[in-house]
């Protein structure tokens, strides 16, 4: 079982239509995690994942609009890590054979009992780890601790801000890809003018000692290489 301080180091993406148990879930969840996008249904939560750093997906497997093994499928399509966990109010045959071929954390019924989510979420930050989504190297003397939320710049702890942190993430979740201004303004809890944004990666390049890895496409967005 793991120390239940580092799911705080989570942000969970939780989709169910049913708003009674929703609100439950969501509250339990924002207890134990440290962020927690709750969506009413398929496409809302499929927006969520490609515009917000997402560690943990957990969906209700019937949606009205799109179901939680579509939204799996969907995002399994180009991200084969990410866990997710599947929540369902019937064990049915016809949705365990889909669901076993989506590499899923677990397949679990409804309404999430408090010592199951604790579960799955040990086994989460298991196969986080296991997948080496809590430490990622950005280049030979800089790596992004997902754990503590810092920056490891050649062995030493490098502290980050709440808006540097959530930048962060976003360019490694889509590492390679340009993340457009507006995508970046999307993740933050605060209105942010462009000058601020610079500033905000400007202070992460210098803190990271080496910008060659972060690129501005002028007037489209950044990416980190």
């Amino acid at each position: 079982m793991q120390n239940l301080k580092v799911f705080k180091n989570l942000s969970v993406l939780y989709a169910e239509d049913d708003s009674e148990l929703r609100e439950i879930t969501e509250k339990t969840l924002e207890l134990l995690v440290g962020k927690v996008y709750s969506v009413s249904d398929g496409m809302e939560a499929l927006a969520i994942f490609e515009t917000h750093p997402v560690d943990v997906v957990i969906l209700d497997i019937h949606m009205e609009s799109v179901s939680g093994i579509e939204v799996a499928n969907k995002i399994r399509k180009n991200n084969h890590k990410t866990p997710i966990i599947i929540v369902s109010g019937s064990v049915e045959t016809q949705d365990l054979l889909a669901a076993c071929k989506l590499n899923l954390v677990d397949y679990i019924q409804k309404p999430i009992e408090f010592n199951s989510l604790i579960n799955v979420l040990s086994t989460t930050i298991d196969q986080l780890q296991s997948n080496g989504l809590m430490l990622t190297k950005i280049n030979d003397s800089v790596s992004y601790d997902y754990f503590a939320k810092s920056l490891i710049k050649e062995g030493e702890a490098v502290s980050l801000t709440k808006n540097e942190i959530n930048a962060m993430e976003l360019l490694l979740s889509r590492r390679g890809q340009v993340i457009t201004y507006d995508t970046f303004f999307h993740v933050f809890d605060e209105e942010m003018s462009d000058g601020a944004l610079k500033n905000l990666i400007l202070r992460i390049r210098k803190k990271m000692g080496d910008d060659s890895n972060i690129r501005n496409l002028a007037k489209i967005g950044y990416s980190i290489i």
